[in-house]
């Protein structure tokens, strides 16, 4: 045997050696949790938090806090781009996206029913705002004159109670009638997104800010727009 042909096999091996340990470096950097906004015309912007795993050579994810349950069926990641077959609620949904410094965006398809979706991986941004302990932010606990207002159509006058239970925010509101807020998530740079339903129907997104100890914000649902506002109470 050569001494040209063994340096040549020994160059071909450190190649392979070299390129699988890039895929496995890859392959860490894109396992973490993701905070997902997916929008459409129809749903408006959906908040979820999805948790992307690579155990024993097989990709596997869960997708939580999501107005809209659903299931992961199958996760294929190939070189940057990645595809999610998911279950909401007999409905399949395909999300295919790709990576790009950190973070993740691409487009979905659920029936007749499509939009884009943006994922930030945690703990690739700036500082979080300032908590009160357990991750919930600083002073937003409490009761607050609340007003939607859809455009044309009237407004919505309730009081919105936010409460810490656990280390998780949730949401009461009084007076509210027909309309509810579900559930409310903070995140980086002061943004407040609620979620609200009128006589079952929804999820309603209320994407919006805190500015001081308030907050608000515009909104779209099926054709319908609107504001709305939070002032909390002293």
């Amino acid at each position: 045997m050569s001494k040209r042909f063994m340096n040549l096999t020994g160059a071909l091996l450190s190649l392979v050696l070299v390129m699988a340990m890039s895929v496995a470096a890859f392959a860490q950097d894109i396992e973490g949790t993701y905070n997902v906004a997916a929008a459409s015309p129809e749903l408006g912007t959906i908040n979820f938090v999805l948790v992307l795993k690579k155990e024993n050579g097989k990709w596997t994810g869960e997708i939580k806090d999501s107005p809209i349950p659903q299931t992961v069926t199958s996760v294929t990641v190939e070189g940057d781009s990645i595809t999610i077959v998911t279950d909401a609620g007999g409905t399949p949904v395909n999300i295919k996206g790709k990576f790009a410094g950190g973070n993740v965006s691409g487009d979905w398809t659920a029936g007749d029913a499509k939009g884009t979706w943006k994922g930030e991986k945690a703990g690739a941004s700036t500082a979080a705002a300032p908590s009160a302990g357990n991750g919930v932010p600083a002073g937003i606990e409490g009761t607050y004159d609340f007003k939607i207002v859809a455009d044309g159509q009237g407004e919505f006058v309730m009081t919105l109670i936010i409460k810490n239970e656990g280390g998780k925010l949730v949401t009461s509101v009084e007076n509210g009638g027909d309309l509810n807020v579900t559930s409310i998530e903070v995140k980086e740079g002061d943004v407040t997104n609620l979620t609200a339903t009128y006589q079952g129907n929804g999820p309603i997104p209320l994407n919006g800010k805190r500015t001081g100890s308030d907050m608000g914000g515009k909104w779209e649902f099926s054709g319908f727009s609107g504001s709305w506002e939070a002032k909390k109470k002293k």
